[in-house]
């Protein structure tokens, strides 16, 4: 695996324990805000692996 699909890795593993959290009634403040930061960076993401893919 290259660095990126590791840091896609890791960025999707941490967004599916934010949303857990969430889900489960752990809805501080931090974890509501890394959930938007961690959407926006998977969006960033997606984008990028678009352009890569259409080269």
């Amino acid at each position: 695996m290259t660095s990126a699909e590791h840091t896609i890795g890791d960025l999707l593993n941490e967004h599916n324990r934010l949303t857990l959290d969430v889900i489960r009634g752990n809805h501080t403040p931090i974890a509501k805000m890394l959930l938007v930061q961690n959407e926006k960076l998977r969006a960033r993401l997606a984008k990028l692996r678009g352009k890569r893919d259409d080269q």
